[in-house]
């Protein structure tokens, strides 16, 4: 009804001539207020004004969105949803199509490779670097070895170097790599964007490989995944990665600001790193005994396994709140400022291992280290560890439901992997879902679709970012809160049980791979011996869009 009312106001709106050309960016900052003061509010208000609550102004800024697309308005692209910044620097938009991947194939499948078969398998990463306090410059060598699955004499590979994406440039961010050797012989090799192609190899299918690198790294000053502000360092996607191969061809999209473009197989790391004794560090892995001190500096290594990246925060002055639960132990960092938030990210990281664990398979690494920082963004998710951005301002319900969205992402990215770039919502929705589940909320996923019939639960990011800042909104919209809205809705088609049991079957076949739209929807169907191909072309989830 609400949605209704706004959207008949706002097309008797646009048709009047004289209204003002700023009338979109007022409808964007009323949208924008909605969601920003919803942030510090509970979920709920007991005994309180109805509509005074986190979940309900939402709604109304979910409705605007609605309203605004159907009556012809094209409202400016607001932040990443988790946090919704008030950074105009936060997301670069653009009225510009999103680049076309580099490298990338020319949309005909190699039909050599088989169907779920992807590759190099196997990777395992040896790093050795250092990083300068006093530059936030990093330097290293990294060797990885893998196994040639895909295909007979391999002729090439490709890495993605995410620190040299256009928007760390402005920031003096940067990435290089020098001396690539394959096998111990020097090999030819160019950088293209953030593509990394090393050429002429003839790489026997089924064998052992192994490339190393020099390469060097120089963190952005901003706020960000991948970056430094103050005295903390963020270090996301900040070291060449091996690229996927699939039926596709290579992936090497290009990055994705306002979302995720990564694509990656688990794999081992062993990484050293060297920097300023006095900085505490939380990575993926665990520590391997005690840093080994010489003079100011102090050497520390990392080991995990079972992972498709690798990252690390560091701070001088974080200290650490830990506790166990399944015999999992989680670490929360923080320094003397956000100290009211520690006992909030500790509580919903133990309770969201427990819950996640209950529902949907068990947490299979032994620790999770939870990190404060300040960032554009509500949270982002790595491997065994997840980096929350906080403020003075935030709610201590806030904090809670992030963590828990950032937490789920261990379930859906990092044990249960996706091509983050083709199909989101794998990932997103399901990650969105879980916050819900903890929250206690999931009567509240509830919003309809947009009324533009192109946008799918199942798009990749490159049909919403051709699109400008309406196809941006639109992300947000459909990937985020549609799509956990469609899980919600599953799970009521299908009854508590089976959707649960359901999701235990596809965990336990997609534990540390990578799952596709078309393995969900037939993961669900084997498991609850229904036929569900109504259920998702109503929910606009078709495996097709990835074809």
């Amino acid at each position: 009804m609400a949605c209704g009312f706004i959207r008949h106001l706002l097309t008797a709106l646009h048709r009047i001539p004289f209204l003002s050309p700023d009338f979109p960016k007022i409808l964007q900052t009323v949208q924008g207020k909605l969601f920003r003061i919803s942030n510090y509010l509970p979920n709920r208000v007991e005994g309180g004004i109805d509509w005074m609550n986190k979940l309900t102004l939402k709604k109304w800024a979910a409705c605007l969105s609605i309203a605004a697309l159907s009556a012809g308005f094209t409202l400016p692209a607001q932040a990443k949803q988790e946090g919704y910044s008030t950074s105009q620097a936060a997301y670069k938009p653009s009225s510009n199509p999103a680049p076309l991947p580099v490298f990338k194939s020319s949309g005909k499948k190699d039909k050599t490779v088989g169907d779920n078969v992807r590759g190099p398998a196997d990777p395992s990463y040896i790093m050795d670097v250092k990083y300068d306090s006093k530059t936030h410059k990093l330097t290293g060598k990294m060797t990885v070895t893998f196994k040639n699955n895909v295909k007979n004499n391999l002729s090439e590979l490709y890495f993605n170097l995410w620190g040299k994406a256009d928007i760390f440039k402005e920031k003096g961010g940067s990435m290089d790599v020098s001396d690539i050797r394959v096998n111990g012989t020097k090999a030819a090799f160019e950088v293209k964007d953030t593509a990394l192609h090393i050429q002429n190899l003839s790489l026997a299918k089924n064998r052992k490989a192994s490339v190393s690198m020099n390469f060097s790294v120089a963190f952005p000053e901003q706020q960000d995944r991948f970056g430094w502000y103050g005295d903390t360092v963020s270090m996301g996607n900040w070291f060449p990665i091996l690229s996927v191969y699939d039926e596709e061809g290579w992936n090497v999209d290009p990055y994705f600001n306002a979302g995720e473009s990564f694509y990656s197989l688990t794999g081992k790391y062993d990484v050293t790193v060297t920097t300023d004794r006095k900085q505490v560090i939380a990575a993926t892995g665990t520590e391997e005994g005690k840093p080994r001190i010489n003079g100011e500096l102090a050497t520390h290594r990392y080991k995990a396994e079972n992972v498709r990246d690798f990252a690390m925060e560091m701070n001088p002055t974080y200290k650490i709140l830990s506790s166990k639960v399944n015999g999992v132990k989680v670490n929360v960092y923080y320094d003397d400022k956000y100290s009211k938030y520690a006992a909030s990210l500790l509580e919903s990281g133990i309770d969201s291992i427990e819950l996640f664990s209950e529902k949907f398979g068990k947490y299979p690494w032994p620790e999770l280290d939870v990190v404060s920082m300040e960032g554009w963004f509500g949270g982002m998710e790595y491997p065994q560890l997840v980096m929350i951005s906080l403020n003075e301002r935030r709610s201590q319900e806030w904090v809670k439901s992030v963590n828990a969205h950032e937490i789920g992402h261990q379930w859906f990215y990092g044990i249960i992997g996706d091509n983050e770039y083709d199909e989101p919502w794998l990932d997103e929705s399901f990650a969105s879902y879980a916050a819900a589940l903890y929250d206690n909320s999931l009567d509240e996923l509830n919003v309809p679709p947009l009324p533009d019939e192109s946008y799918h639960v199942s798009s990749k990011v490159s049909d919403f970012t051709a699109r400008g800042d309406e196809g941006i909104n639109a992300y947000y919209y459909t990937i985020y809160d549609y799509g956990s809205t469609t899980l919600n809705d599953l799970r009521l088609e299908v009854g508590d049980d089976a959707f649960y049991k359901a999701m235990k079957a596809y965990f336990n076949e997609k534990k540390f791979g990578i799952t596709t739209t078309k393995d969900f929807i037939a993961a669900m169907e084997k498991s609850t011996g229904q036929d569900l191909s109504p259920f998702f072309r109503a929910h606009r989830v078709f495996p097709s869009d990835q074809y």
